[in-house]
């Protein structure tokens, strides 16, 4: 019961933020934004997914990922918050 009630929360928490596509910057560096569906996602589990993102796409490639900046943009409840990672796979 306990394990059913952790996968839930875990799934629900996952669907709380949407992930853009990595696209290249144009100074020659690669990123993703993270962003929270709802105002109660926590800022460190957007940071995570958007980190995570970006480890699993520079694993398919077999190269290890170096985060170059990460940036938060936004402001809890006036305006849409972000978090942008910007890497490089090396």
């Amino acid at each position: 019961m306990k394990r059913r009630i952790l996968l839930v929360f875990i799934g629900t928490l996952s669907a709380c933020t949407s992930v853009s596509e990595i696209s290249a910057t144009p100074d020659g560096h690669l990123s993703v934004t993270c962003a929270p569906r709802w105002d109660i996602v926590s800022w460190n589990h957007v940071r995570k997914t958007g980190v995570r993102k970006a480890k699993a796409w520079c694993s398919r490639q077999h190269k290890a990922m170096h985060e170059v900046t990460l940036h938060s943009q936004g402001l809890r409840g006036v305006t849409r918050q972000s978090v942008e990672v910007v890497f490089d796979c090396l």
